[in-house]
């Protein structure tokens, strides 16, 4: 259990250092994201629509037929375009707060974590039972949740509500995926482990 605690601290402190690197110094992210010509439009209309919190999409549909209703008022909107999301939080809130920075290296030391124990299960071979393998599928999914719904919601103040949807989404389909894997995916199929430096 020592190693997996090392191995979580140290991956979590380099996928830390590489995602502030990765938005402050490599022009990776910079470019794919831009600000709107006139902001203050924007937000003067948003402000209008005095929406709550929460995360809005155009075209919306009415009712769930109009999604496959070629003749629809949304297919016609949705082939014509435009189409986006708005991720809105109405309160402010202060830039890179010590409160954001310290969670968002709990989200990775939370991930790394998971990482380093799907590692050892993988690496020992302790999978070997049914219980274990469905565990094993159920912590990919965790894994995502987090580095990236729960990061999107630390770093980009996505709606609570959102994410835990979108975390139970995760977790109840690779659980049920896991399942139904960890039936067919059994040691047996598996080729044996030769031990290191054999031949």
């Amino acid at each position: 259990m020592t190693r997996i605690l090392i191995a979580a601290v140290a991956g979590a402190v380099l996928y830390y250092i590489w995602g502030m690197l990765a938005w402050m110094a490599v022009p990776l992210h910079a470019p794919t994201i831009s600000g709107f010509p006139d902001e203050q439009a924007v937000t003067s209309v948003l402000r209008e629509q005095n929406l709550p919190t929460g995360v809005y999409t155009a075209p919306m549909w009415e009712t769930e037929a109009d999604m496959s209703d070629p003749s629809s008022e949304f297919t016609k909107n949705h082939l014509s375009g435009p189409i986006y999301s708005v991720y809105y939080r109405r309160e402010g809130t202060t830039p890179m707060s010590p409160s954001v920075l310290v969670m968002g290296f709990v989200i990775d030391l939370l991930a790394a974590l998971l990482a380093a124990m799907l590692l050892s299960c993988a690496a020992t071979g302790c999978c070997r039972s049914y219980g274990y393998r469905v565990g094993f599928v159920v912590g990919m999914g965790l894994f995502t949740a987090l580095i990236g719904h729960a990061s999107y919601w630390n770093w980009m103040h996505f709606p609570l509500d959102y994410t835990v949807a979108f975390v139970i989404d995760n977790v109840v389909g690779w659980t049920l995926a896991g399942l139904a894997m960890a039936a067919i995916v059994k040691p047996a199929a598996c080729a044996p482990v030769k031990p290191e430096g054999a031949a």
